[in-house]
């Protein structure tokens, strides 16, 4: 039973663990529907279900997302009531170490999914983030196309549990803070490597929320963790950066292995491979937002064609990030693990 510090309170808590790509969360649904069905549910008898104080929904997130001790994941989701009508709903995304983020890529997919076919938002929806307004539309509700790329094709790792779900979002237009400049880091992100410092390339962009987008040759070698924590701790970056390290691959490369049929047509660039460290969780899987920042940094760099559908190979499965005239769009599966019951105590 996961425990806080502070004044004793305990309380249940009913989630839905999901992911889009591995990268996995726990799911609280907190909207009016949802709120109906506990009341119903106690005066049928059920044990109380009390809401989580806003204060302390930090603590929650850290203290259920950390693996082997609780139920684990890379964050936590809250689907609440919007400010206006103007939404289908609002998301709200706790990192494991218990601070907010605000937007999710891979998160708002598993939020879309679960919004629809639990009737919170129709098919086509808005949804309020902290980020700014994104429109999901959940585009097949059984997906094997999607549930194949999961089951470890191309590169990505795990299988499929539960039903898979291929999700698009509009995720809005890229602001851009710098393209390809130096900043001084302290290591070269190699494992094994000396302290000394080295400059790297980066292009610092926000799609909702905050990304840095370095090129490499290879991941050969390469301490992601390392590297990302060093550069998302840069003075240029007080409130931290999410780092993505991309690894280009030549159309040739992508057309010769498993299942690289619908890459990308940009001229000599297939498709991407991208590496995540995120800013208060450490690397992941894969990272919907940083999937979308690397590609359209390397469409701003001149490097690929983002009118053009991309496929950004993640170490948990494959998405695919196209530049339309309104904005960036995120297509990618999203996937239901399992429904629970968790007791907590603080």
């Amino acid at each position: 039973m996961p425990a806080f510090k502070g004044k004793e309170m305990r309380m249940r808590l009913r989630f839905t663990k999901m992911h889009g790509c591995g990268n996995d969360f726990i799911l609280v649904n907190e909207s009016a529907g949802a709120s109906q069905e506990r009341k119903r549910g106690e005066r049928a008898g059920a044990e109380r279900e009390v809401a989580i104080p806003e204060e302390r929904r930090g603590d929650v997130a850290r203290a259920l997302c950390r693996r082997r001790f609780a139920v684990g994941a890379d964050g936590l989701i809250f689907l609440c009531e919007p400010s206006s009508s103007a939404y289908d709903f609002r998301m709200r995304i706790f990192n494991a170490d218990g601070t907010e983020a605000e937007m999710s890529g891979n998160g708002i997919r598993c939020a879309a999914k679960f919004a629809f076919e639990h009737g919170v938002a129709p098919r086509k929806m808005r949804i309020q983030t902290e980020g700014g307004l994104r429109v999901a539309e959940v585009l097949k509700e059984k997906c094997e196309e999607a549930e194949e790329e999961a089951e470890g094709k191309n590169g990505s790792a795990g299988g499929v549990v539960g039903r898979t779900s291929l999700v698009r979002v509009f995720m809005g237009k890229p602001v851009f803070k710098c393209v390809d400049e130096p900043f001084k880091v302290k290591g070269s992100g190699m494992k094994g490597s000396g302290e000394e410092f080295e400059e790297v390339r980066l292009s610092v962009l926000s799609v909702g929320n905050p990304h840095a987008v370095m090129l490499v040759d290879s991941f050969e070698g390469l301490d992601v963790s390392a590297l990302g924590r060093r550069i998302s701790s840069l003075p240029a970056f007080p409130e931290g950066v999410n780092v993505n390290f991309v690894a280009l691959r030549s159309k040739n490369e992508a057309e010769s292995s498993e299942g690289a049929v619908g890459a990308a047509e940009a001229e000599g660039v297939a498709e991407i491979q991208v590496r995540t460290y995120e800013r208060g969780v450490g690397e992941t899987l894969s990272c919907g937002t940083g999937s979308t920042a690397s590609v359209l940094a390397l469409h701003r760099l001149g490097i690929l064609d983002a009118r053009k559908p991309v496929r950004v190979l993640t170490r948990g499965g494959v998405l695919t990030v196209e530049l339309r005239e309104d904005g960036a769009y995120l297509t990618g599966p999203a996937t239901e693990v399992c429904e629970g019951t968790v007791e907590i105590s603080f």
